[in-house]
């Protein structure tokens, strides 16, 4: 199910780029004429587990040319044996690579940082309850590591984005199975952009507006008639535009970033393990980049609640302020988004 294309955790992608005698390359899927750093657009295997060695007592460190998902590499292996945690597996290429709600991610080779965690604690689905909010808190104190130029820009968006200056920077996204009686496993999945934003956002667009015309032709092929026809689809929502680590940190190494992020993260795991959500509210409230902002709740495509983001409670859902009272959001299939307020706009719905 998704595994590596390569047997060997240590080879990395030179079959994503060729190299020119001047030891510049041009990774795949960059413009012509563009020049790049060879060693801060690869993953050094052996680098990052040097100098993860003290932090990471006990997981296995994988770095991979390629593969399908690193969260779906680990979450068949955690069903075949929870044994295998705890694991950080990275890969330079991932070819099925997922978002929220089975989005792909948009990833170039280079240009974003894809890596998976597996871990196995105690309890059920229900002890989980917070993970991706400290996961988000987790990966902007790896980031805020590094010598960035402006780490106040980074900023969390409920449940689960990072988000630089307003834009997205990363996506969070948590699977779990069975572990056995009284355990659960978790495989948490990252993704980073490092590069090019303007180029991610491109990409996106065109995606979506591939999928918007793939619907709408459904839905056109489901019409049998004027008295049949399928209503109009709902506008999508746009995505928030996608942010790139390199505008606050030039020319960012991508074992570097890995290395400062993992350190967090299993941190993290450990901490959370034992002390659940309520070690981590306050700092996610801290981190919260709409606190106190107007916002709007989407979903299906559908506005269903104006309000003012307050925060977070004890398990992690959103606390918004209405003008019918306090209202608390469960993470589930919503959106959230900053609300242009617009004459005569109902501030709850």
């Amino acid at each position: 199910m998704n595994n590596a294309t390569s047997s060997s955790p240590d080879i990395l992608c030179a079959a994503q780029a060729s190299v020119a005698a001047d030891g510049t390359e041009s990774a795949v899927g960059a413009t012509a004429g563009t020049r790049l750093d060879v060693a801060s657009r690869r993953l050094d295997g052996e680098r990052i587990r040097s100098r993860l060695s003290a932090a990471c007592r006990g997981w296995g460190i994988e770095v991979v040319e390629t593969t399908g998902s690193t969260n779906l590499d680990l979450l068949a292996r955690l069903r075949e044996n929870v044994a295998c945690a705890p694991t950080v597996r990275a890969a330079m290429v991932q070819t099925a690579g997922r978002g929220q709600r089975g989005r792909a991610w948009q990833s170039q080779p280079g240009d974003s940082l894809m890596f998976s965690l597996a871990y196995v604690m105690s309890g059920g689905p229900a002890d989980l309850a917070g993970l991706s909010l400290a996961t988000g808190v987790a990966v902007i104190e790896g980031l805020s590591d590094l010598p960035l130029s402006a780490p106040q820009a980074l900023g969390l968006k409920w449940p689960n984005d990072v988000l630089l200056r307003g834009g997205k920077l990363a996506g969070i996204l948590i699977e779990t199975v069975p572990a056995g009686p009284g355990r659960i496993g978790i495989v948490i999945g990252i993704g980073l952009n490092l590069r090019r934003a303007d180029d991610l956002a491109t990409r996106i667009d065109s995606a979506a507006a591939s999928a918007a015309s793939a619907a709408s032709a459904s839905g056109a092929s489901g019409a049998s008639g004027a008295s049949n026809r399928s209503p109009a689809p709902t506008p999508a929502v746009p995505a928030t535009p996608p942010a790139a680590l390199e505008s606050v940190f030039p020319e960012p190494d991508m074992s570097t970033v890995l290395v400062a992020l993992v350190k967090r993260l299993t941190a993290m795991l450990d901490r959370f393990a034992t002390q659940g959500f309520a070690a981590f509210r306050e700092d996610w409230e801290a981190m919260h980049a709409y606190g106190g902002a107007a916002i709007r709740i989407i979903e299906h495509g559908r506005d269903v609640l104006h309000g003012v983001a307050l925060g977070v409670d004890g398990h992690g859902c959103l606390r918004v302020a209405t003008s019918q009272g306090e209202r608390v959001i469960a993470s589930g299939e919503v959106s959230v988004r900053l609300l242009d307020r617009a004459p005569g706009t109902q501030e709850a719905r």
